[in-house]
């Protein structure tokens, strides 16, 4: 937790000549995990006979036989290869039984079978030695050889997991419980599957577990255990109190909106008390630079502490939701989510910056329109280059665009319903890459795992993978038998024209079928079944087959399947996102890693919200709204003795870094600077108003690559780098575009208007931390003016250019709070 109330440290090094004000490293140490013992436990299957898939290879994935780093790689090890985490009894089955010349079982002498001898060190394992002959492991092994070693194709496959409790919630800290995994299989039988189990906790913190399932709370707070067991994952959620005084009694809590009800409900079943409501110049900071990405005003700040009228804090927010800028910031965060990548967009180079920029302001005139979220997907998700459009007036459009943008900036690219440079960055992207990309965006899913293997912590498989990435197979980028004859002559005018033949652009469009014969581009072709190699029906995730016929674009039936008021992510993911923005932490956190080893922090606060959304149409606006008007979003950063450990139930609010491009802007806001961004963007622009990713000016490059902007070249949010880190420290510190904007910053002009030097340090204050300077830190004037009575201007410039570096190199100015 870093706390802002350093105000006296600051002070104290602005008198010091104000070097080195603030503190410069975070780091963080990563320990090893440490296995707990394991006892011996009762007799795995309650008696039954030993099972191949419920038993044996279930402990093959227990002891991690099956995993990428031993026999489960590619390769395997010393020669015996398993399936990826067991997902091929089949294949398993071969090996142990048939490979080797059969040596791997001996029936007739089971314990000469080499699985007993390497597993318990008494030939050479490159593993080690994994259990004792006593161990309940080696006796279901050899139980299972001395039974002839039978394989029953499908006698455990899984049809759902239990943890018992589903739900485990301590009576205090350094309590004990035992949990239990129940797994139904598809023959209608249920089996205690507890000894075969891998368990890890989310938060060791605050909750351990042992291998054998026995948890123990460290701390107060709540986390998940997440059992696995042969692939299947479930999660339980495990609450841990604090200790309460005794006498104590849980407060009534003020509440403006459901999100409170939830967020306070959960702080009461774990005796955590929320911080105060934050100061106005709190809030007025920090949901200004939330919604648009910006400082306040000196004069901002002096208006809203004045007001007196209860509903101010409502009506700022009213505001700055309609604010230009406020777009803009959501513009580039979509462009992060779609993947606006000026690099993968078509050549000639030069036009690459200016697509860019047409993919952002194409959101930005959604956002700021407020249209719906599921209309926007639409326009990305189905998108066309035509959009309904003749040849003629198709091609039209496209050299008025392309016109446009050869000579600015302003195009009316943004006025098309859809977003067809989604796909054209896709031109070079095989079919599978498609769904990973869409998955990430629009419905929260990691998939990267399942393109060559069951995914170890959710549910999806390399046929899920397969057939989801199908549904785009017709997505063709070239040209379509309709335009070719109209794009044959323009394309040949173009090269005519071209200085350089090479980088004349191309016309060429985005539409579903096949290019024209002979003329180029790219149409996906469906990937087959991985395992017999067959043709493969399209289907989305979790969902409906999807129908592929010759002329139909599968995208609309997909997108109908999203927008239903019962799919599983779409409303959800998103809300997540706008949570995670404003809050800092999502409720599923990486905000696009939904999964069921990855579960919600407040189930049911992400179920209300998604249903509220659904219920409002998906209006983005309202959903803002909501949040922002909570109390939950205008708690104090400051903690109390009961929430200072808590992280993710939202007790109070946790100081957080800023995007790239808004730390650039609240920089220059402080400063009182403008930016340039030469070739990179129009004239005048703000930082969250450029869409290009990787930009000609250096300096604005430099300062967007250590504060995390992404380069948008993969599906992951992990792309974004919020974590703070040292060459950030020493750009504000002593980066020669900081010290150039120091030269002429306010200052200089506060200086030249005659103010007084306690008004001019009062500015500064109010410029860079939107909050007045405190009695200690008023100090700092009175000793500058102690010192010379007859100051030159110059000794008050270089004095107040001082003061106002160090307030930049203070946490509480690089921080949102």
């Amino acid at each position: 937790m870093i706390v802002v109330e350093d105000r006296g440290m600051l002070a104290a090094s602005m008198t010091r000549f104000l070097t080195f004000s603030a503190a410069i490293g975070f780091f963080c140490v990563l320990a090893p995990a440490v296995v707990a013992a394991e006892t011996t436990p009762a007799k795995p299957g309650n008696g039954a006979r030993v099972d191949f898939e419920r038993h044996i290879m279930g402990l093959f994935g227990r002891a991690g036989c099956n995993s990428g780093s031993c026999h489960g790689s590619f390769q395997g090890k010393g020669g015996f290869r398993l399936s990826l985490f067991g997902y091929d009894p089949e294949k398993d089955f071969y090996a142990l039984t048939r490979e080797a010349m059969g040596r791997r079982i001996n029936p007739a002498d089971p314990d000469a079978s080499l699985l007993l001898l390497k597993a318990t060190g008494q030939t050479e394992h490159g593993g080690g030695k994994l259990f004792e002959k006593s161990s309940w492991q080696y006796q279901l092994l050899r139980e299972w050889i001395v039974a002839g070693a039978k394989w029953t194709n499908g006698s455990g496959a899984v049809a759902g997991l239990a943890t018992v409790p589903p739900e485990y919630r301590f009576p205090k800290s350094r309590e004990q419980g035992q949990v239990r995994v129940v797994a139904r299989f598809a023959d209608g039988s249920e089996e205690d599957v507890t000894a075969f189990c891998d368990f890890r906790s989310n938060d060791d913190a605050i909750a351990e577990i042992t291998p054998r399932g026995q948890v123990t709370a460290l701390r107060a707070g709540d986390t998940s255990i997440v059992a696995s067991y042969r692939g299947n994952v479930r999660a339980v959620r495990v609450l841990v109190p604090r200790e309460a005084q005794a006498g104590f009694r849980y407060p009534e809590l003020p509440t403006v909106n459901y999100i409170d009800t939830e967020v306070f409900a959960k702080l009461h079943r774990l005796n955590i008390l929320p911080s105060k409501v934050c100061s106005d110049t709190e809030f007025l900071r920090r949901v200004t630079i939330d919604t648009i990405g910006s400082l306040p005003t000196p004069d901002d700040v002096r208006a809203f502490v004045a007001d007196v009228k209860p509903d101010k804090r409502a009506r700022k927010i009213e505001d700055l939701l309609a604010h230009p800028l406020h777009a803009a910031l959501w513009a580039t965060k979509f462009s992060d989510i779609t993947g606006n990548n000026t690099d993968q967009l078509e050549n000639p180079p030069p036009m690459r910056v200016k697509r860019s920029q047409m993919w952002h302001d194409w959101f930005r005139k959604r956002i700021a329109e407020n249209m719906p979220y599921d209309e926007i997907v639409h326009g990305v998700l189905c998108a066309t280059s035509r959009d309904g459009l003749s040849p003629d007036e198709w091609l039209k459009q496209v050299k008025a665009i392309d016109d446009a943008a050869a000579n600015g900036f302003s195009t009316l690219y943004a006025d098309r319903p859809s977003l067809d440079l989604f796909w054209r960055r896709q031109q070079a992207v095989p079919v599978e890459q498609w769904g990973e990309k869409t998955a990430a965006a629009f419905l929260g899913v990691r998939l990267e795992c399942a393109q060559c293997h069951k995914h170890p912590f959710d549910r999806w498989t390399q046929i899920d993978y397969r057939a989801f990435a199908n549904i785009y197979a017709p997505v063709a980028f070239g040209l379509s038998p309709e335009t070719k004859s109209i794009a044959d002559a323009e394309n040949k005018t173009r090269q005519e024209k071209a200085t350089n033949k090479n980088q004349a652009p191309q016309v060429r469009e985005v539409f579903i079928g096949a290019p024209a014969p002979g003329k180029g581009g790219n149409v996906g072709r469906p990937l087959p079944h991985p395992d017999t190699n067959r043709p493969l029906p399209a289907k989305a995730l979790g969902g409906p087959n999807i129908s592929v016929g010759k002329g139909e674009d599968p995208r609309v039936a997909l997108f109908d399947w999203l927008r239903s008021p019962d799919n599983p992510f779409f409303a959800k993911s998103f809300v997540n996102r706008v949570w995670g923005h404003y809050l800092g932490v999502g409720i599923v956190d990486p905000v696009d890693n939904f999964s069921l080893a990855n579960p919600p922090s407040n189930e049911k606060l992400l179920d209300a919200l998604a249903q509220d959304f659904i219920g409002r149409r998906y209006d983005i606006r309202e959903l803002e709204r909501t949040i922002l008007n909570s109390r939950v979003y205008q708690l104090s950063s400051t903690p109390n003795e009961t929430n200072k450990l808590d992280k993710n139930n939202y007790s109070h609010c946790v100081p957080r870094p800023m995007m790239a491009e808004v730390v650039v802007d609240v920089l220059n806001d402080a400063l009182g600077v403008a930016e340039s961004f030469n070739t990179d963007a129009p004239a005048n622009y703000r930082a969250i108003e450029v869409g290009a990713s990787r930009l000609q000016n250096g300096n604005v490059g430099y300062a967007f690559r250590i504060f995390g902007r992404p380069p948008r070249t993969t599906a992951c949010d992990c792309e974004r780098a919020m974590e703070p880190a040292l060459p950030q420290k020493l750009f504000l510190m002593a980066d020669q575009s900081v010290v150039n904007k120091l030269q002429k910053c306010r200052v200089q002009q506060l200086v030249s208007s005659k103010k007084r030097d306690a008004e001019i340090f009062e500015e500064l204050f109010l410029a860079a931390l939107s909050r007045l300077p405190t009695e200690e830190e008023k100090k700092v004037v009175e000793n500058f003016q102690a010192m010379k009575k007859d100051r030159q201007s110059k000794e008050r410039i270089a004095f107040f250019t001082d003061v106002e570096w160090a307030l930049i190199n203070t946490r509480e100015f690089i921080l949102n709070h």
